[in-house]
């Protein structure tokens, strides 16, 4: 069997990461299709499919979540128990009640539901909730772990200085300026799919000439 950090990484960094991904993908393409009238070629079936890879993913997550708390009762171990004790009723309570437990593993149950797959503000609420989400989920990984250590002194909240701040504004900034330039320079829908979707790909379609 994996050993916990194991199970740990392949939850975090691959789930996770297809769970987090699709829901950014819909963050960017719906308003670039609303945008750029590109209705006819991203079609509700697209979103419909991708909402639902974005459930599927998204019980993996909770799984995840449910066997992490599991694992550290049946160990045994008090400072494990204690850790995950800490994410849910310590200092940081709310980034766990907030954010892993109700955008990461609640709100994508919406689309148990065609009538919420098919309404995209309902899709861009959920996606923008799991991008919340997983962020939360990485600070409660990172500072949740090591707010309280062994030392005294580090027992304290952690209070973001001004560099911590930039730093965060400035990738939302040049992923913005970048993803800007792409849609700019670069075709935003492959030629291949645009094919697909056109008239003259259905075989029984009549050309002038006929």
């Amino acid at each position: 069997t994996l050993p916990p950090v194991a199970v740990a990484g392949v939850r975090y960094f691959v789930a996770g990461a297809i769970y987090s991904g699709f829901a950014m993908v819909l963050t960017l393409m719906l308003p670039a299709r609303a945008i750029f009238k590109l209705h006819d070629i991203i079609t509700p079936q697209h979103v419909d499919k991708m909402a639902k890879i974005i459930l599927l993913t998204g019980s993996f997550v909770t799984y995840a979540y449910a066997m992490e708390f599991f694992m550290a009762w049946y160990s045994g171990n008090q400072y494990e128990r204690f850790a995950f004790w800490n994410r849910i009723l310590g200092p940081y309570w709310w980034y766990w009640w907030v954010g892993m437990l109700f955008c990461n593993a609640l709100s994508p149950q919406l689309f148990w539901f065609k009538k919420f797959r098919y309404n995209v503000y309902v899709v861009y609420f959920v996606c923008m909730c799991v991008n919340a989400g997983m962020w939360f989920e990485r600070f409660i990984i990172i500072v949740g772990g090591l707010h309280r250590d062994f030392l005294p002194s580090s027992w304290g909240l952690f209070f973001p200085t001004w560099v911590d701040i930039w730093t965060f504004a400035g990738t939302f900034g040049i992923f913005t300026s970048l993803f800007l330039l792409f849609i700019r320079f670069a075709p935003m829908i492959a030629m291949s799919e645009v094919k697909i979707v056109l008239p003259e790909a259905d075989p029984h379609h009549a050309t002038p000439e006929e």
